[in-house]
């Protein structure tokens, strides 16, 4: 971590091939005046030609625009994302648009590599699609960052592998497992070429020292959630208890153990919503049609109402680098049972905000579902104060950790 130069105000350069919440990253440099370019791949610039001319669809394009961001300061290449964004269309979320994720990504990283990193203080990329910028800025003298949008590689396929032998009829629905072994590489090689691994929750960073990265070149920065967006609504008091779950319905999201602790409970003082792309077939998941609704997939404004007409959600995942659902739930006024592989530790004050359990102890959800069924007026309590504690998490708190995250990136010789 020597031998770099002296940072400058506009310094950094932000690469990302796709979204996340790169943006939110992009607009908060701006605001702290250290923003230089943000590249990346689809981008709309309602204020410029040819966007002009696509008015009539900007509710669908404005999904991939950052209101606040300058548009000068966004270069877009949307060639690398179109082949994938045609697949996905057709395919929906098969392994050859996976694939075509992991083309994207190299495809991308080598282009930044090879034609943007250069008279930049801090190179800045994510995870899987940064390897060849790391070296290059590294070989240039730049500050090298890399940032996990989920944990470690190792630990996914330890965790993740596991559960495919113990749940091997849900096998097709586990995402972040299956890899071509060229892309499983450069995820093993990323964090090991980076100045500075950034994550966002505790678990994350377990994994990356377990892995064997030193504690003391990665930095916490937890995500935020749009108060605007996710905001607390007066609760209904009618039964029955409205459970939901959101994310993509597979069983990275450990959404089994979720059913299964519907379906041991089997009453109908219990409903259970479902928000999310079905990853894989779906096979095994229409064996519990009777346990829940399922709505699909959802844009933000549609989860945010489900939100805020539910009591209660639910996300059993077995690997997240953070779990940002849990937070907009929290905002939105309702308790939430998470799992520790995420960052509900950080968020969730137990028994306060809801509750930590392990994702396959189904025997212990039902329980707090029962209870949280049984003790409704605590349960609200609960969503007060998980309201209260979302606040410490606005985007605006992530501006000024992210201030003191770059005061730790140092460049002393």
């Amino acid at each position: 971590m020597g031998g770099k130069v002296i940072g400058t105000m506009e310094d950094i350069l932000v690469a990302h091939s796709g979204k996340q919440h790169a943006y939110q990253l992009a607009l908060a440099l701006q605001h702290l005046g250290r923003l230089n370019s943000f590249i990346t791949s689809a981008y709309y610039k309602p204020g410029r030609f040819p966007d002009r001319l696509l008015k009539k669809i900007d509710h669908i394009l404005k999904k991939r625009n950052q209101p606040g961001l300058e548009e000068d300061r966004v270069k877009r290449f949307p060639f690398f994302e179109a082949p994938e964004l045609a697949l996905r269309a057709v395919l929906g979320n098969s392994p050859l648009v996976s694939n075509s994720v992991c083309l994207r990504d190299g495809l991308f990283d080598k282009f930044v590599a090879r034609t943007q990193v250069k008279g930049y203080g801090i190179f800045w990329g994510f995870q899987g699609s940064c390897l060849e910028s790391l070296q290059v800025a590294q070989d240039k003298g730049i500050t090298a960052v890399m940032e996990l949008a989920t944990a470690h590689i190792s630990a996914a396929q330890k965790i993740l592998g596991e559960e495919r032998w113990r749940n091997p009829e849900w096998q097709d629905s586990i995402s972040n497992l299956y890899f071509p072994k060229w892309y499983l590489k450069r995820l093993e090689k990323e964090p090991r070429a980076a100045d500075f691994c950034v994550v966002a929750s505790a678990f994350s960073k377990t994994t990356l020292m377990e892995a064997g990265i030193p504690s003391a070149k990665i930095l916490t920065l937890p995500l935020g959630v749009d108060l605007n967006v996710f905001r607390r609504q007066k609760k209904r008091t009618a039964s029955p208890l409205q459970v939901l779950f959101v994310g993509g319905v597979g069983q990275r999201k450990g959404v089994k153990y979720l059913l299964e602790a519907v379906k041991k409970l089997n009453t109908d003082k219990i409903k259970l919503k479902i928000i999310g792309p079905i990853i894989g077939s779906g096979r095994a998941f229409k064996k519990y049609a009777q346990f829940y609704e399922y709505l699909g997939a959802m844009g933000r404004g549609g989860i945010a109402k489900e939100m805020q007409e539910s009591d209660l959600l639910v996300l059993p995942s077995l690997f997240e680098g953070f779990g940002l659902v849990i937070l907009e739930a929290m905002a939105c006024g309702l308790p939430v049972i998470a799992s520790p592989y995420s960052a509900a530790p950080e968020l969730i004050r137990e028994g306060r905000d809801g509750f930590v359990l392990e994702p396959r102890d189904v025997e212990k959800l039902a329980e707090k579902l029962q209870w949280l069924l049984i003790n409704k007026d605590k349960a609200r309590e609960m969503g007060e104060s998980a309201a209260e504690r979302a606040g410490e998490f606005s985007w605006l708190k992530y501006e000024e950790r992210l201030g003191r995250v770059l005061q730790t990136i140092s460049y002393d010789e």
